[in-house]
């Protein structure tokens, strides 16, 4: 089952292993490490389980790797750990040829006793060889050693009628649960990591993946439905580690927003075979997303976008009143697992070779790029009333400072604030280059104001343990900084939304900023504002990372923009001419003089990385 951030649910499936008429076993789930809701729950949630035409599809791949496997006496094991509905194992059932059906187990696992009563009665009398669903917790089952090559396979004592070490499956299926850290909570992550080794963020389908290795013979067959988010996130780094290590990836298919689900998840698909060792991937990579169709375009009409994600098929896609955009390639994966995992074929090759002929470095070389500040008590310090607060109790004016969110954000110049605008209670002097806080008796008023919110404050423990004063940021970033130029953009964004800050505004932790290094030329910002904001850096960026959420909407992240490529300054002249007249009608806020200029700087940031205009439009 996919358990969503919001603890919405998604599907699931169930594997293979035992008798006929599917008589679940009612055991105890009290040893689960996370009891998922019941019912009930579910519906209050939004849980979704797979839909029956995805189920199928990933069906499909798995059992052609069970078909094309060698050595495949007709007799198959196949298991779902968090199984739901029966949906994904069923699906199994359908695809799978004469000869091979007779001959499947299917066993499924979750800790959903309604969800076992309900995929009793989807694989009832569905004619393979033996069914078993047992309401129990797949992870409670095993253990995995520090030592990578001994990890074993055990059951624990309390569950020795479970498929013994000898009892490998020959194929594995399955929507784990998708469950963050912050949901989870830190007890269960923390027992989770210990047991199966995870560090830094653990989501839950992490230690899934680790267990249905574990669970998987070698040369078994792994078909995967999950967030597509670790195909890109930095978060992602210890899943794409784990699967290129321990698997040879089949097909990669990233089904981004095809709105599959009722709830709104970005999936993708991993087929695999278990195979330690492997040096190389040769994996093919699909890639899928709503789009709109341009007008010469052609395009195939289909009922189900599925229908077209064979591999063989590389264009747009039409039915539903939905067009998708459909491109085919293979994997990029360089050794770094830090570096995300996009699509390259042909022309991509070509496209990024030649960028990088003509590009000087990365933004990283000249800049750095951070998230805004994270106070940890936005109620207390963020505010926009301030001024209707009693004068005794309204901070000074000298700590109170403008605030950059994704509100206000907008191409080249901050607006003009509204009279409302977000101020932040910054307890720093800007003019400090080290982060320590003002002495509250020489601000009176923001003291009195700070005491009445001491008991809020000083329950984030984290901040007294770490040797910080009660009413300080958790994240406040250097003061001095914040007088310095810098560049300020939104985290999430359909088209790039960079621009300049003035001294003295804070940037919130909606949005991110970039400051020059020491040494860099000054023209850089204005270089690399320029750069940000063309239609070159969206090609790249879907080139590169294609972290897209519904509606085409970017995540812009310092993982990404660090990333984005520099011409070379010799080659920046005229960019940084039109720059100038850009920025003086943007001040004086022209709109029709800064369309033109806009598509003036477009070309020629393309110009500069040796691609014509015609790429370019």
């Amino acid at each position: 089952m996919w358990i969503a951030d919001s603890m919405e649910h998604m599907p699931t499936a169930v594997h293979a292993m035992s008798p006929p008429p599917v008589r679940p076993h009612e055991e105890s789930a009290e040893r689960s490490l996370v009891t998922l809701p019941d019912e009930a729950e579910r519906k209050a949630n939004g849980i979704h389980y797979t839909p029956p035409l995805l189920a199928a599809y990933l069906a499909q791949q798995v059992v052609a790797g069970l078909v094309n496997r060698s050595g495949n006496s007709g007799r198959c094991s196949i298991l779902d750990p968090a199984c739901g509905d029966g949906e994904l194992l069923k699906a199994i059932s359908d695809a799978a040829p004469r000869g091979l059906k007779g001959g499947l187990t299917l066993t499924g696992f979750d800790t959903d006793a309604a969800a076992i009563r309900a995929a009793e009665r989807t694989l009832n009398g569905i004619g393979v060889a033996a069914v078993d669903l047992r309401c129990i917790d797949f992870l409670s089952a095993f253990t995995i050693s520090d030592s990578e090559p001994q990890m074993g396979f055990q059951f624990t004592a309390e569950r020795r009628e479970c498929p013994q070490p000898e009892a490998l499956f020959d194929a594995i299926i399955s929507n784990p649960p998708y469950v963050r850290t912050q949901v989870l909570g830190s007890a269960t992550a923390q027992e989770l990591a210990g047991r199966f080794g995870l560090s830094g963020r653990v989501d839950l389908y992490h230690a899934f993946v680790k267990a249905m290795t574990v669970a998987l013979r070698e040369g078994g067959v792994l078909g995967l439905l999950t967030s597509n988010r670790f195909l890109s996130v930095q978060s992602g780094s210890s899943m794409r580690e784990w699967l290129a290590s321990h698997f040879q990836l089949l097909r990669l298919v990233d089904l981004g927003d095809t709105k599959l689900f009722e709830a709104a998840v970005l999936p993708a698909v991993v087929v695999a075979v278990r195979k330690a060792g492997v040096s190389a991937q040769d994996c093919e990579f699909i890639r899928v997303y709503q789009t709109s169709l341009p007008g010469s375009a052609s395009r195939r009409k289909v009922d189900s976008v599925l229908e077209v994600l064979d591999g063989s098929f590389s264009g747009y896609a039409c039915g539903g009143g939905l067009c998708f955009h459909i491109q085919t390639g293979h994997l990029q994966a360089t050794p770094d697992s830090a570096t995300p995992w996009t699509m390259s074929n042909g022309d991509i090759a070509t496209w990024l070779s030649t960028v990088k002929a003509h590009a000087s470095g990365t933004f990283s070389d000249v800049a750095k790029v951070c998230v805004g500040i994270k106070t940890t008590a936005d109620a207390v310090f963020i505010r926009d009333d301030w001024n209707s607060l009693p004068e005794s109790e309204r901070p000074e004016d000298e700590l109170l400072h403008p605030l950059v969110t994704h509100h206000l954000a907008a191409r080249w110049h901050l607006p003009a604030a509204p009279a409302d605008a977000k101020r932040v209670l910054y307890p720093y002097r800007l003019e400090s280059e080290d982060r320590i806080p003002v002495d509250l008796a020489d601000y009176p008023r923001a003291r009195r104001y700070l005491l009445k919110h001491r008991e809020r404050l000083q329950s984030r423990s984290y901040v007294i343990e770490s040797g910080r004063e009660w009413y300080e940021i958790w994240v406040p970033h250097r003061p001095v900084d914040w007088t310095r130029p810098k560049i300020a953009f939104p985290d999430i964004s359909e088209t790039s939304k960079f621009f300049l800050v003035e001294e003295g505004w804070i940037v919130n932790g909606d949005c991110y900023w970039a400051r020059l290094l020491p040494r860099a030329s000054p023209a850089w910002l204005n270089v690399m504002l320029a750069v940000a904001n063309s239609s070159f850096i969206h090609k790249f960026y879907d080139v590169l990372f294609h972290n897209k959420l519904y509606a085409g909407r970017r995540r812009f992240m310092s993982q990404y923009v660090n990333r984005f490529p520099l011409p070379k300054l010799e080659r920046a002249g005229e960019i940084l001419e039109v720059m100038v007249q850009l920025l003086r009608a943007s001040s004086n806020r022209e709109p029709d003089r800064v369309a033109t200029l806009q598509l003036e700087l477009d070309r020629l940031v393309w110009r500069a990385f040796g691609l014509p205009e015609e790429v370019a439009r």
